[in-house]
């Protein structure tokens, strides 16, 4: 029987090529082991979905169109005498108001409902200004009651400081100044209590005394321009249901409950 003797080159490149084979496993293992994927992962990025992008639309429109709105109302009020609105209203400016405003729900009404993604709650907001649209027809049917407009417009005021604050919370990473996104949240909280959680209510107990007045002095129990309290009522109440969104988890984290730092949500 005859031994088959390897050649030369077999015997000098065996070696060669197990050692190859060891480095190439050896890269392969690596390549698989957690401290090789932990130095090699790309660095994460924020991504902005359809939803970010459709919701900064959504507001920088609403900052633009919201200032002819309050400017529209302003204009029909003059300073003599703020604190009762039925005498310091002139109205000199009210087609314009109304127009400007009813022009303003009625754009914003498509918009949201085409692009649902572009605030949080697409329902809630169709439905909040039907019932605006709604309720603008009472200064048409009943004059003598047009200058409610400006207490109940002017919780557009607060509605542009809620946009503001959260584009300037976006754009933390650069403010224009220290001082501005305070100032601006700052004017947000006032706003919204003195608006939405002390005139509002104010208005409805206004509007329930004229209905008392009313019955007491003709003994009809019904007049049609209480048609309008419901819808009032209404807003109240959504109010206070966003008054408790809000307040909830600032008073969760003031007794310890909650999250240290409260985050700016992205829209109602």
């Amino acid at each position: 029987m005859q031994w088959h003797t390897p050649s030369r080159r077999q015997r000098t490149m065996a070696p060669r090529q197990r050692s190859l084979n060891s480095q190439s496993s050896a890269y392969d293992e690596s390549e698989s082991s957690p401290l090789s994927k932990k130095i090699t992962r790309k660095p994460s990025t924020l991504n902005q979905t359809e939803a970010d992008i459709s919701r900064d639309r959504h507001d920088y429109f609403n900052l633009i169109a919201l200032i002819p709105v309050i400017v529209t109302t302003v204009l029909n009020y003059n300073c003599s005498d703020l604190r009762n609105m039925n005498i310091s209203y002139s109205g000199d400016f009210f087609w314009m108001m109304w127009v400007t405003t009813g022009a303003y729900f009625l754009l914003d009404l498509v918009w949201v409902a085409r692009v649902p993604i572009c605030v949080k709650s697409p329902g809630l907001i169709i439905k909040h200004h039907i019932l605006a649209m709604i309720y603008l027809l009472g200064p048409i049917a009943f004059p003598e009651y047009r200058w409610f407009m400006g207490s109940i417009l002017s919780v557009e005021v607060n509605t542009w400081f809620l946009i503001c604050r959260r584009v300037v919370y976006k754009a933390s990473g650069k403010p224009i100044t220290p001082f501005f996104p305070q100032f601006i949240s700052a004017m947000f909280y006032i706003t919204w209590i003195w608006i939405r959680c002390i005139v509002y209510p104010g208005v409805l107990f206004q509007f329930l005394g004229m209905a008392k007045e009313a019955i007491e002095e003709t003994g009809i129990f019904w007049h049609m321009p209480m048609i309008f309290i419901p819808p009032h009522f209404a807003l109240c109440m959504l109010n206070l249901k966003w008054t408790y969104d809000l307040f909830r988890p600032i008073v969760k984290r003031w007794m310890g409950l909650g999250p240290k730092s409260i985050a700016v949500q992205n829209g109602l």
